[in-house]
C-alpha cells in the first residue's frame, strides 16, 4: 500500500533533533568487505552490542520507533564501496514520495542520490529495505550558507515508497514547539565529536532530549555563533546527549505519537555543556512545505538559486561551528 498521511492534521507530537554528521566508510580492502558482510546480519532491535557506539547519549532504536526516518546516500559511493557506505544525511518521509531534510545536505546532483527506508541496520539489504532514486530536490529560497538560515529542503522521489510496519510518513506540526517538551532524536551519526571518531554505528540510534528556551540558547551560543531566525534549540544544557556528524537533515520528534518539529541543522561540537544543538523549526516553514508539496517537482530548480555546500569549502559564521555531511568535516571560519 502507498504511504498516506494528512499533513494538515495533528498527531501526537514527535520532535527529532539531529545535527549534521558525516561518515567515512571508504575502505575497500578484503577485511573491510568481510566486516561489512558480518554487519548485514546484525539484528539491531535485538542485538545489544554497540557496533561502533551510539548517537551521543543514546541507544539502539527498535523496529517501528521511527518508520519515517530515511537515509540519503551517494549512489556513486554505494556502488564503489558497498551498500551502507554512502550515507551522508538523514531525512523524514512526509508523503509517499517526498522527504524533508536540511538544505545543506544538497551536496551532489539528484541523479547521484538515493533514499533508503525501512531498515535499522544501514547495511541491511533484506526484503524490508526499500530504496528509491531521487528526481529533484528543492532548497528553501531563503537558504543561506553563511548564516545557515532556512536550512530546510524537499526531496522528490522518482517513485513512491510502499507503506508497511517499517515505512510510514510523519505528520507536520500544527503548533510551535513548547519549551521543556520531551523529544527524541534519531540517526546513524558519530557518537563522539572529533576527527578521530569517524566510524558510524551500524544500527540506527535514538536519544532523549528536550526543547530548550531560545533566549537562553542564544545567550549560551552568542559567543560562538548567531542562532538564525526560524530555528529552535534542543538537547541539554548539561551536555552529554546530542546528535553528531552524520545526523544532518534528520528528524526532531516530540511526544508519543508523532509530528515532525525539527530538522538537524548545526551545532558547536557534539554533546558539549551549554552548547545545545540547533534545529530548523518545521512549524515556521509549514506554509512553504505545503505549497511546495502541491507543486510539480519537474519545475523545481534544484537549489532554488541558492548556494550549495561543496566539499572543502569554508563558511564565515564562527570558528569551531561544524557542519558535517558526506565524508567531509567543514569548519566555519571567520572571513
Amino acid at each position: 500500500m502507498l504511504c498516506a498521511v494528512n499533513i494538515l492534521k495533528s498527531h501526537s507530537e514527535l520532535i527529532v533533533n539531529v545535527l549534521p554528521r558525516g561518515n567515512d566508510s571508504s575502505s575497500t580492502n578484503e577485511t573491510d568487505r568481510r566486516v561489512k558482510q558480518a554487519y548485514r546480519s546484525v539484528e539491531c532491535d535485538v542485538d545489544p552490542s554497540d557496533l561502533g557506539g551510539r548517537i551521543v547519549g543514546g541507544r539502539n532504536a527498535l523496529y517501528g520507533d521511527a518508520p519515517f526516518h530515511v537515509s540519503l546516500r551517494s549512489l556513486y559511493h554505494e556502488r564503489r564501496h558497498g551498500f551502507g557506505s554512502g550515507l551522508f544525511c538523514g531525512g523524514s518521509l512526509i508523503t509517499a514520495s517526498r522527504v524533508l531534510t536540511a538544505s545543506h545536505c544538497f551536496t551532489t546532483k539528484p541523479s547521484n542520490m538515493v533514499v533508503v527506508a525501512g531498515v535499522l541496520n544501514r547495511f541491511d539489504r533484506s526484503e524490508r529495505m526499500q530504496q528509491r532514486r531521487v528526481l529533484r530536490y528543492l532548497a528553501h529560497p531563503g537558504w543561506h550558507a553563511r548564516t545557515l538560515a532556512a536550512d530546510i529542503g524537499l526531496v522528490a522521489l522518482v517513485s513512491p515508497f510502499q507503506c508497511d510496519g517499517g515505512v510510514q510518513p510523519i505528520a507536520l506540526p500544527i503548533r510551535p514547539p513548547v519549551d521543556g517538551e520531551p523529544c527524541t532524536i534519531y540517526g546513524w551519526g558519530q557518537t563522539e565529536e572529533g576527527r578521530k571518531q569517524r566510524f558510524q554505528p551500524v544500527c540506527l540510534q535514538k536519544a532523549s532530549v528536550s526543547v530548550l528556551g531560545l533566549e537562553r540558547c542564544n545567550r549560551s551560543l552568542h559567543t560562538v555563533v548567531t542562532v538564525p531566525d526560524g530555528t529552535l534549540c534542543a538537547g541539554s544544557f548539561d551536555g552529554g546527549v546530542d546528535s553528531c556528524q552524520g545526523d544532518s537533515g534528520g528528524p526532531l520528534v516530540c511526544g508519543g505519537g508523532g509530528a515532525l518539529y525539527g530538522i538537524v541543522s548545526f551545532g558547536w561540537g557534539c554533546g558539549r555543556a551549554n552548547f545545545p544543538g540547533v534545529y530548523t523549526d518545521v512549524f515556521q516553514y509549514r506554509g512553504w512545505i505545503v505549497e511546495a508539496l502541491d507543486s510539480d517537482p519537474r519545475t523545481w530548480s534544484g537549489t532554488g538559486g541558492t548556494v550549495v555546500f561543496a566539499p572543502g569549502a569554508y563558511w564565515s559564521t564562527a570558528v569551531g561551528v561544524i557542519i558535517m555531511f558526506s565524508t567531509e568535516l567543514l569548519v566555519l571560519l571567520p572571513s
